[in-house]
């Protein structure tokens, strides 16, 4: 083979992966628009329009449906927390009454203790008094014993 005919292989391999290119080309684009032939455009333009709006009225009513259900789940938040409120208030004057019932306990507590050991304190000044008063009674016999006995001792 000769240089020329060499060339004009290597250039008809070349043009081979070009053509094969340019025709898968046509045949894809041929592929798109062959559902298209004969239709008319307008058509086509009027039914796409149709289903568009037809999604966009649905995806409008979703998202009403979405707004009145957030409408809900906030109503049903302000009221919970309106019973959380009232609930907080209510344990706070049980509180302050458990609060007030303790210190009148406790009032009532040390008074009763201070009158017990006050009756306590009166249980033993009157014992203690007793003893006082027997002494005394001992020291005058005691005393008066004595005086006898020296009276008779002299006589």
């Amino acid at each position: 083979m000769n240089k020329e005919e060499e060339n004009a292989v290597l250039v008809s391999e070349a043009e081979e992966p070009k053509k094969n290119m340019v025709q898968s080309a046509k045949e894809f684009m041929t592929g798109v628009f062959n559902p298209l032939k004969g239709k008319d455009l307008n058509q086509l333009v009027e039914d796409f329009t149709s289903e568009m709006t037809l999604v966009a009225e649905g995806l409008s009513e979703d998202q009403q449906k979405l707004f009145r259900e957030t409408d809900k789940l906030s109503a049903q938040q302000t009221e919970l927390e309106q019973r959380l409120l009232d609930g907080l208030h209510d344990a706070d004057v049980e509180n302050k009454e458990l609060r007030k019932e303790v210190r009148d306990l406790t009032a009532r507590l040390d008074k009763a203790e201070k009158a017990l050991s006050e009756k306590k304190s009166k249980k033993s000044d009157g014992l203690v008094s007793i003893i006082r008063q027997a002494t005394w009674l001992v020291a005058i016999f005691s005393a008066a014993w004595v005086i006898v006995t020296i009276i008779k001792a002299f006589t």
